[in-house]
């Protein structure tokens, strides 16, 4: 067990406006010295709660030399705005080496306190404070509700020296944009990115940025923890483009939630290589390290109880940096110190105690640092629960580093002289100077009207009322002024110019003594008796009181984005109004609008248009504090619009073209139509004219969507189609074309047929089906058991659907019946005489089947004559294959006269021998011929060979005929 050595540092509380207003210091960034006058300054986002109100301020302080902190600049939420500033940083936007405060706060109207947007700020320094007025802002809702900024981090993106603006959004956008400022000073938007996997979470998502290979282009690092989950996905920057890399998840128990604002970078471990810290509030350091394609999520060996904020510098000036600690709850400064091996044991606890009699608890500190170097001292501001106290402290510089040991050295000891021999050093006490007290502006009380309202920097002289009969005396303040105020009694008029720290009412009170006369009264001296006479003044004094109000003018600090809209959508403009009065009620009214805009209790401007409000029309919005107004004039534009009339088919199928030509209904037709797909399959393309194409592939089956986009100018309308891709059955296996089935025999079959559509069902209907045989409809099983009936051919004919496209399975069967032999032979025989016996068959199939290579089918073989002939000639084998191409091609081949007569033939005139050759195919080098005689007739087969030959065209050579 370790001693942990507590050290108590004891401080007067300086106390500032965050003690009158009761604001809790939450964060602060800083040291700087921008003015460079030697004083470092600093920058806090302080929050309260007021009537049910939240209080969130943006402050830039100056710490003096007797150590008070004067503020130099403020920033509250516009007025009727309800929220809290995210963070403060201040970077250089645009490279110029000025610096820009920069800050973003999520805000919602009183009336809606769950419907926050984003609004992101930068204001420029002008050598002495930020100025007045933003150089930009941009609210980063989109005009969504819901949307809340985590965080945001200042980087360079393109190595130009000069830094963008990196904004995690939660949900439902879960995603981080990206803002630089163009040319004109004002924000737009670079790049969205949105990482892989968090589109969704129970947690939040944040941002952090780190440049691991020190090329000058900086990183992104998204994380989203959540529970005890923590999802980091990196993006690379490759010459200023953002390249998502693998995304990690480590599951860490016991994760707690993240300290958003304080996200360090820097080499913890000294291997060269900086990493993200990620601290959180239950103690927990996770820090992340980027290499290459690598990325490493490891957990500090620190443990600091619960923290409220985190700090690194070189506390013990040893080169290397250390951590700062503060938990809040604990009100315990834990500092880790590093090392040649990064940062481990041993730490130090510091707790710091206020002299006076709160008891405030230190929740965040700053060390005050020039050019990067610790100085001993930091900023830090404690919280008792109803008062903030900052105040600056010497921490020392820890532990001194070890040194090399050297040869000890006498010294001569030096000689001094005690300036107060005879006073002991500890009994001189210094007084403490006590603050002067100040007066603070109020809210105006209900009912009060103020005599004078001022804005700042107004020049402000109140006269006495002059009276004839009594005449001015003396002044006496009953209460103190604000600050800066006086009498000026050679006017006898009160004399101030307030301000923009001196906002609010002030009850002035003050007494007025006037003479209404004398009175003399008789005196003597003794040392003469010489008799005098002393005139005393008859007064009248008079108590006066008088409320004045100081104002800060409403301040309208937006524009509405889009003023050119589509006649039938819905304008709605929600101004931000500046007012740094906190007890200022604005008042929304139009002056000037179109029929059927109205205002919101909220300030919201709505105007829900038709397809008549195609026109041009002016604004004039007003915001009344009671004092004073500000004006905002601008135009609309009602533009006319466009509507997809077509529809789209809702089907298609694997490898057939899909068309679909959108059509468009417009009324203008100035603006040029240009089509779009906003997400379409793979393969769909839609051309200038509105025609999409697509040829679906195998693997793109089942429900496919596309979304079609037509811009018309502004007009712009969407149509989302939803298709059903079928693919037909696909027949693995079925019947033969041609079954040879024996009579008795049972034919059972089984065909294999899949639909790759996942929910479609199959059906077979039978077409054509011999006689006898059955069928299951939903598996196709075929059984058969054929009869006499069926000898010989039958057909089958089956169609299977699958309720959109049709596939089919012919097949022929041939039913055989067995030859029996019908005669009886002799049963004697005589010596010397031959043996005959004529066997007589009887066979009921009237077809046949004729094995060549080709199964070719005969239905009444006694009708059928089957040639065989070999051709001798070489030039005519070559071309054989174009003759029986040429022949089946043919429709008709007509027979033409002979010279010679065949004795087979009949006296025949223009026959067409097709229909009497029943094939004609080359087997075994020989071309055979099937001839089948109709109605008694027939062709001899010379007159075949001729017309097939071609013979009409040139005399064949020789055949050699067998049939």
């Amino acid at each position: 067990m370790k001693l942990k050595k507590i050290f108590f540092i004891i401080f007067v509380g300086i106390y500032t406006n965050i003690q009158a207003q009761g604001l809790k210091v939450t964060h602060m960034e800083g040291t700087y010295d921008l003015d460079g006058d030697g004083l470092k300054e600093f920058a806090s986002i302080e929050t309260s709660n007021l009537r049910s109100r939240d209080i969130s301020v943006v402050r830039y302080y100056e710490i003096e030399q007797n150590g008070y902190q004067k503020m130099l600049w403020e920033l509250q939420s516009p007025n009727g705005q309800i929220g809290n500033f995210v963070d403060v940083e201040l970077g250089d936007l645009d490279g110029d080496g000025v610096p820009e405060l920069i800050t973003i706060a999520n805000l919602s109207s009183n009336d809606q306190i769950e419907l926050l947007q984003p609004v992101l700020f930068y204001y420029k320094w002008d050598g002495q404070s930020f100025s007045e007025n933003p150089g930009s802002m941009i609210n980063l809702s989109g005009g969504r509700d819901f949307i809340r900024a985590n965080n945001f981090v200042l980087f360079d993106k393109d190595g130009d020296m000069n830094q963008e603006v990196a904004i995690s959004l939660g949900s439902p956008l879960r995603e981080i944009i990206i803002l630089d400022i163009n040319i004109n000073e004002e924000w737009m938007l670079s790049q969205t990115l949105k990482p892989n996997g968090m589109s969704s979470g129970i947690g939040a998502l944040y941002v952090s940025s780190i440049d691991w290979n020190r090329d000058g282009f900086e990183e992104i690092a998204i994380l989203s923890p959540e529970g005890e989950l923590l999802r980091v996905q990196p993006f690379y920057n490759l010459n200023s483009n953002l390249i998502p890399g693998q995304s990690e998840t480590i599951e860490i128990p016991g994760l707690g939630n993240i300290i958003s604002n304080r996200i360090l970078t820097f080499d913890w471990n000294k291997d060269n290589i900086s990493d993200i810290v990620l601290p959180f509030m239950n103690g927990d350091l996770i820090s992340i390290t980027l290499f290459n394609d690598f990325m490493d999520i490891d957990k500090l060996p620190i443990d600091g109880g619960p923290l409220s904020d985190i700090r690194v510098a070189d506390f013990n000036q040893d080169s290397f940096d250390d951590l700062l600690l503060i938990s809040g709850d604990m009100n315990v400064l834990t500092l880790a110190y590093g090392s040649q091996s990064g940062i481990n044991q041993p730490l130090d606890y510091f707790t710091l105690e206020d002299g006076g009699s709160s008891s405030s608890q230190v929740f965040t500190a700053l060390p005050i640092t020039t050019q990067g170097i610790y100085t001993g001292s930091i900023i830090a501001s404690g919280w008792d629960g109803l008062i903030s106290t900052t105040f600056v402290t010497n921490l020392g510089f820890g532990p001194e580093p070890e040194k090399p040991d050297i040869i000890a050295i006498n010294k001569t000891p030096e000689e001094t002289i005690e300036t107060f021999p005879d006073i002991i050093e500890e009994e001189i006490i210094l007084p403490e100077i006590p603050k002067p007290l100040e007066t603070m502006g109020q809210p105006l009380p209900d009912g009060i009207l103020p005599k004078h309202v001022l804005t700042v920097n107004q020049s402000f002289a109140y006269t006495i009322p002059e009276n004839e009969d009594r005449k001015f005396y003396s002044f006496r303040w009953l209460s103190p002024p604000p600050k800066g105020m006086f009498f000026h009694y050679d006017s006898q008029s009160i004399r101030w110019i307030p301000n923009d720290e001196q906002l609010g009412a002030y009850k002035i009170a003050y007494n007025i003594q006037r003479k209404i006369g004398e009175d003399i009264y008789p005196t003597t001296m003794d040392a003469d008796s010489m008799l005098t006479y002393k005139v005393v003044p008859d007064l009248e004094g008079v108590d006066e009181r008088l409320w004045i109000y100081v104002n800060d003018p409403p301040m309208i600090m937006t524009e509405p984005l889009e003023t050119e809209f589509v006649a039938g959508d819905t304008f709605t403009y929600k101004p931000i109004i500046s007012d740094r009065n906190i007890d200022a009620k604005i008042d929304y009214r139009l002056e000037n609008k179109p029929e059927g805009m109205y205002l919101t209790d909220s300030g919201t401007i709505i105007w829900r248009t038709d397809s008549t409000h195609i026109d041009v029309y002016d604004v004039r919005f007003i915001a009344s504090d009671g004092f004073d107004r500000s004006a905002q004039n601008f135009t609309l534009f009602a533009r006319a619009g466009i509507k997809i009339i077509s529809q789209a088919p809702n089907e298609g199928q694997v490898d057939e073209e899909y068309n679909y030509k959108v059509d468009i209904w417009r009324p203008d037709l100035e603006h040029i139509l240009t089509f779009s797909l906003d997400y379409a399959p793979n393969g769909m393309k839609i051309d200038k004219s509105g025609l999409i194409t697509w040829n679906p592939a195998p693997d793109q089956i089942d429900n496919q969507s596309f979304k079609v986009r037509v811009n018309h100018g502004i007009a712009v309308d969407t149509q989302s189609v939803s298709i059903f891709v079928n693919h037909p059955p696909i027949i693995r296996s079925s019947p033969l074309k041609m079954n040879v089935i024996n009579l008795g025999e049972e034919y059972r079959f089984q065909p294999e047929i899949i639909d790759p559509n996942k929910d479609d069902n199959l059906i077979f209907t039978a077409l054509e089906m011999p006689d006898g045989m059955r069928m299951d409809p939903y598996t196709g099983m075929i059984v058969w058991e054929p009869t006499r009936n069926n000898i010989d051919f039958s057909n089958l004919k089956i169609e299977i659907s699958d309720g959109r496209v049709n596939s089919f399975i012919d097949s022929r069967f041939f039913v055989n019946a067995p030859i029996n032999i019908v005669s009886i032979p002799p049963i004697q025989a005589t010596v010397g005489i031959d043996y005959e016996y004529n066997v007589m068959t009887s066979d009921m199939n009237q077809g046949a089947l004729l094995s060549y290579d080709e199964i070719i089918a005969l239905d009444q073989i006694e009708n059928f004559r089957v040639y065989s002939i070999q051709i001798s000639d070489d030039v005519y084998i070559e071309n054989i294959d174009r003759y029986i191409a040429d022949w089946n091609n043919s429709e008709s081949v007509y027979l033409t006269d002979s010279k010679s007569e065949d004795s087979l033939s009949l006296a025949v005139s223009r026959l067409n021998l097709k229909k009497y050759v029943n094939n004609v195919f080359w087997e075994n080098d020989r071309l055979n011929i099937i001839v089948e005689s109709v109605d008694d007739r027939t062709i001899a087969i010379k007159d075949i060979l001729w017309e097939f030959f071609q013979g009409n065209k040139g005399r064949p050579h020789e055949l050699l005929q067998e049939g």
